[in-house]
């Protein structure tokens, strides 16, 4: 019996350590969404650089208890170690939103990021 109690602990601290060990890939972490001005803004910090970075963003509408795609935007954005500020032009009119923002790197596509926001 304390061997099988052996290998599980083994198995559940390997488990844990290569948890660890690969939140160290995802690390782009978008923080809170604005609307100012007639555009989208918010920042991206990370841990790495990464300068073939490609950002994309989704805008939804929340209405009705539905969501309708307002707005896709994907272009090239390298990421810089630290914060990035990113601003999207963008006209919304006052109500709910939600934003899907992605990060990819060649074939790495990070986390999807959502974020509620209000105007």
């Amino acid at each position: 019996m304390d061997s099988m109690r052996i290998q599980v602990f083994f198995l559940m601290l390997t488990v844990l350590l290569s948890a660890v060990l690969g939140s160290g890939c995802i690390n782009q972490v978008p923080g809170k969404v604005m609307y100012q001005s007639g555009s989208l803004l918010f920042t991206i910090r990370s841990e790495d650089e990464i300068p073939d970075g490609v950002l994309e963003v989704a805008v939804f509408r929340l209405e009705n208890f539905r969501q309708v795609e307002l707005s896709r935007k994907a272009d090239n954005f390298p990421v810089k170690a630290g914060d990035n500020t990113v601003i999207l032009p963008m006209e919304l009119t006052p109500g709910n939103y939600r934003s899907f923002i992605y990060v990819s790197s060649r074939s790495t596509r990070f986390p999807v990021v959502i974020r509620d926001f209000e105007i």
